[in-house]
């Protein structure tokens, strides 16, 4: 719905008197009304909003007058150099300006190269707006638009395996074998945050053997992950990676990492793919970002180890709270990558979160808006990320707030 007087169209600016202003530490602000950040701009604040090293590098930038500079700048390859040193397995990396880009260019590649067309995407896993992957799927993993204006190929394009679910994932991988131009899959999906150990090593190791290029989108994980990747972690390779939010400092970044085998079959004439864009690897954002990557580096032990003890802190309260009380509701994390799960059944995908999540719709909505309530925003996506600059009594009035929620409107 979109008010009469209303000059933007992008999703939620619905309600124009309830619009943040600035962001500082833990906290963002309507006007002078202050409120509590379980988003951080989708995960991608890891320090936390204008954190020192961010301030203190953008008044570096304009004492060196930085400007961007749409050309070859020292900026963006001392960047991938910083990012060489994370990722040491990888050959090469692209520049871009988000993670819908640097995912919409990793299908124009894999296209190039294997001249296919058939996308083998993993349910409830979300990789922005791309025209190519803006369908969901059901339990029969029939493809449902999420929006008007797709090309119409795009669906017959696009299939889908259950994300964990290893047996139905080989029977569908090994009907459309022969047509297939990657599988994608976003390791850790936000939607059900769980590590399906098992069923990513079933994956990379069925493309490795058939020679599909796979490609992880680790767009929430990168960096967020211990200061690395969910890949590095269980030592898996895929072909190529997206990364961008954490990496990008604080500001917008899409980065694509390729492999070795990829970076020849895209230097041979017949593979030539364009990448450029007029902000790709900007000067002022990879000059940003590396700064702000060097000093999580630094101390990344420590930084993670404090997020990572938070969040579980978090997590183990609230579901102690929940069994003594027997609500239908666990909380679920990865790191700090955290999710209300309002069912305490479990689900093995996003279909069936929602599916057990339904009689709960409603009160779920007066759940977000109880926490808002009490100065805090719970973001519409319902992931909950933590930084560098929540603290325990921060942590601690989000319990104390969302316990009070549960007794209030899940009776």
């Amino acid at each position: 719905m979109f008010l009469k007087n209303q000059t933007i169209m992008n999703e939620g600016y619905e309600d124009k008197d309830n619009l943040f202003t600035k962001g500082i530490g833990s906290n963002i602000y309507i006007k002078n009304k202050k409120y509590l950040d379980l988003s951080f701009c989708a995960g991608t604040n890891l320090l936390g909003h204008n954190s020192a090293i961010f301030k203190n590098s953008v008044k570096q930038l304009i004492k060196d007058n930085i400007s961007n500079l749409a050309a070859k700048n020292s900026h963006a390859y001392e960047f991938s150099r910083t990012l060489k040193k994370v990722f040491p397995k990888y050959s090469k990396f692209i520049f871009c300006n988000s993670g819908t880009e640097a995912v919409f260019k990793s299908l124009r590649i894999a296209r190039a190269i294997t001249k296919k067309d058939l996308i083998i995407s993993v349910s409830g896993s979300w990789h922005g707006s791309v025209n190519e992957l803006l369908y969901t799927t059901n339990k029969k993993l029939e493809n449902i638009k999420l929006s008007e204006g797709l090309e119409s190929q795009t669906k017959k394009n696009i299939k889908f395996i259950p994300y964990n679910n290893i047996e139905l994932s080989r029977k569908v991988l090994q009907k459309y074998e022969k047509k297939i131009m990657c599988v994608i899959i976003e390791p850790i999906q936000g939607c059900l945050p769980i590590l399906a150990k098992n069923y990513l090593k079933f994956l990379n190791d069925y493309c490795k053997r058939k020679n599909i290029i796979l490609i992880f989108d680790e767009m929430i994980t990168g960096l967020r992950y211990d200061g690395s990747s969910v890949q590095d972690f269980l030592k898996l390779n895929p072909s190529i990676s997206t990364f961008g939010k954490c990496f990008g400092g604080g500001l917008p970044i899409g980065i694509i990492a390729i492999k070795k085998n990829i970076e020849k079959k895209l230097l041979e004439k017949k593979n030539k793919v364009f990448f450029g864009g007029t902000f790709s690897g900007n000067s002022i954002n990879t000059y940003i970002a590396n700064k702000v990557l060097k000093f999580i580096l630094k101390d990344k032990n420590k930084i993670f180890k404090d997020l990572n003890e938070k969040s579980n802190y978090f997590v183990k309260n609230l579901n102690n709270f929940f069994e003594q009380n027997n609500y239908d509701a666990k909380c679920l994390n990865v790191k700090s990558i955290i999710r209300i799960i309002f069912t305490k059944n479990n689900a093995q995908d996003r279909s069936q979160r929602d599916f057990l999540e339904k009689k709960n719709f409603k009160k779920v909505k007066l759940f977000r808006k109880f926490l808002f309530s009490k100065k805090i925003f719970y973001p519409s996506s319902g992931i909950i990320f933590f930084s560098k600059s929540t603290s325990y009594n921060e942590i601690n009035f989000l319990l104390k707030s969302t316990k009070s929620a549960f007794i209030k409107i899940f009776k």
